[in-house]
């Protein structure tokens, strides 16, 4: 998805700019920080996202990620040839062009083929269905009963909309609509349980299968967190302090996937586990009250 892909280029921008106020010791000092640049601006280019906008017909975003792989080239000859500065240059070159190709790619599609904006469809379907799970225990407390019955009716009523777009072939539309169902069952249900110790209780038959969820469970953080900076719930030094969540995250998850590559099943859930974790942070932060 585009939104996920752009939330990558943040983190992206937010670690150069860290690494940029590393003062220089030298040419191996600068060449590290050039290298390191380079090194992201090429994780976001080889994205599926990114390869979908090169391979798409819209003219603007395609002509920038060239503009990106151009610039990464000549950048990667400049610093053989211990040009720093000019590497440095054209490696935020390549950072700018990518980033503006994130904002002009259209929200919710980002050039993904379709089976697996399904995937992502599905997946963020999956994750409203346990949430709205939780609302139906809540609809059994006399307490709660009816602000959980109301709730039940409009995370129904977003599904069903999704579902009927994604019928008539609208994906992009369809993950649109779920992710609201997402976002209003998560803030909602926190708010109704508000005071309560919350417990999900679920078993898997295999780790793997445990992975799995936990997989899925990152992915509509990574959603929600990318609606809420979509709402201007972050500027200034909050902004920063969610990207360098988004950051964190993003690098326990990938050590989350090497383990589970692995066949290390247990130690990856409790490193995906922890890849959540830092968006449910950066989500608190912007004030959502998610558990």
């Amino acid at each position: 998805m585009s939104l996920r892909w752009m939330t990558g280029v943040v983190a992206a921008i937010f670690a150069v700019a860290v690494a940029a106020q590393v003062p220089a010791e030298g040419g191996d000092q600068k060449r590290r920080l050039i290298e390191q640049k380079i090194r992201l601006v090429e994780a976001l280019l080889n994205s599926p996202a990114a390869r979908g906008a090169a391979e798409g017909s819209d003219a603007d975003p395609r002509s920038l990620i060239e503009q990106g792989k151009q610039a990464i080239g000549e950048a990667r000859k400049a610093l053989a040839e211990a040009r720093f500065d000019e590497a440095a240059k054209l490696a935020d070159d390549a950072l700018r062009s990518v980033s503006s190709a994130s904002r002009r790619m259209s929200p919710g599609e980002g050039g993904l083929p379709e089976s697996a904006q399904r995937k992502n469809l599905q997946d963020l379907g999956d994750q409203v269905g346990m949430y709205r799970n939780s609302v139906e225990e809540l609809a059994k407390d006399s307490q709660r009963a009816a602000p959980a019955r109301a709730l039940l009716g409009r995370i129904d009523a977003l599904t069903a909309e999704s579902r009927q777009l994604a019928d008539a072939g609208r994906i992009g539309e369809a993950g649109k609509k779920m992710a609201e169902a997402y976002k209003v069952a998560v803030e909602e249900l926190s708010r109704l349980r508000a005071g309560q110790e919350v417990l999900l209780s679920l078993k898997f038959d295999t780790p793997a299968d445990e992975y799995a969820y936990e997989k899925k469970r990152f992915a509509s953080n990574e959603i929600m967190v990318d609606m809420m900076l979509a709402e201007g719930r972050a500027a200034g030094d909050k902004r920063r302090m969610v990207d360098g969540f988004v950051e964190e995250g993003h690098k326990l998850g990938e050590q989350a996937d090497e383990q589970a590559k692995a066949g290390r099943h247990a130690e990856a859930v409790k490193l995906m586990e922890q890849a959540s974790a830092q968006l449910i942070r950066a989500l608190q932060s912007m004030g959502v009250p998610v558990f």
